[in-house]
């Protein structure tokens, strides 16, 4: 029974974050390299294939991550996600209004994706 309730409790964990893989991916070299960063941007826009490391699984991961404002990132994802959405807005601004048209066209998650850009945790 107790080894049934901690798979249940392992399963559960799993569905509601996602894959610690992507705690590893170098954010700051990314966004050092603007053909890198400009890459990824391509992707998640479908403006190019998705060959970059994890692009493609991020893509997928996009409308979830900004419905929920992050609510299954981890800590470390967090941080990630926050520095290089804060970048598009700030290095890219014309393709941050197509990010925002693509994955966000009404603005319905806006304030709340917005107030968790704000976090600094």
């Amino acid at each position: 029974m107790r080894s049934l309730i901690l798979l249940m409790i392992l399963t559960v964990t799993c569905v509601l974050s996602y894959d610690e893989k992507y705690d590893s991916l170098d954010v700051d070299a990314i966004l050092a390299d603007d053909q890198h960063f400009t890459s990824y941007l391509d992707c998640f826009l479908d403006k190019a294939p998705c060959t970059t490391e994890y692009s493609k699984e991020f893509k997928e991961l996009l409308p979830e991550v900004i419905k929920t404002a992050c609510e299954k990132c981890s800590d470390t994802q967090k941080v990630k996600v926050r520095k290089f959405v804060k970048a598009i807005f700030e290095k890219k601004a014309e393709m941050a209004q197509e990010f925002r048209t693509k994955f966000d066209p009404t603005g319905e998650y806006e304030p709340a994706f917005l107030a968790f850009l704000k976090q600094n945790k």
